[in-house]
């Protein structure tokens, strides 16, 4: 069997999946698996964490559960400071190593473009494993602030081993 199993998510919503106890569930292709991990980053990015990072000190294991979900709020940060801008890739780093199993050496940079108005671009890599296949993956993440609300496509990748 050729493929990548889907996540339970996309199981448990695909429709035509749900015929019958016994149906075969259909393989994804690599581009299609990136795909889905590129609509969970969106959805987790676009998850606002309601707990502090900080109390999960004490709590470790909490930290890593769905308590910690999503990502933590920094509208009150700013740009314009190289501080600030470090905390917020590495808050980004952090989520999604916690949060997205299938990523291993999470990077994320702010890439700041000229005449970009209104909204922040940031690249993200990351080593995509699942079974025995890795590939290098990239997603452009864009957040526009009016909305508070990140889009997230993929960029190229090289295949490292199958």
């Amino acid at each position: 069997m050729k493929g990548f199993a889907p996540s339970l998510f996309d199981r448990l919503m695909h429709e035509s999946d749900r015929v019958s106890p016994n149906t075969v569930v259909s393989r994804l292709s690599i581009e299609e698996l990136k795909d889905a991990v590129a609509r969970d980053l969106e959805a987790m990015l676009n998850t606002r964490a309601v707990v502090p990072e900080q109390l999960f000190r004490h709590f470790p294991e909490c930290g890593k559960s769905i308590v910690a979900y999503g990502l933590n709020d920094f509208a009150g940060m700013s740009l314009a400071s190289l501080d600030d801008r470090t905390a917020i890739c590495r808050s980004l780093e952090e989520a999604i190593a916690r949060h997205e199993p299938r990523l291993r050496n999470v990077r994320a940079s702010l890439e700041v473009q000229e005449g970009s108005i209104n909204r922040l671009n940031f690249a993200i890599s990351a080593l995509l494993v699942v079974n025995a296949a890795r590939e290098a993956v990239s997603f452009d993440a864009v957040l526009q602030p009016s909305s508070l609300q990140y889009s997230i496509s993929k960029g190229r990748a090289t295949r490292i081993g199958v």
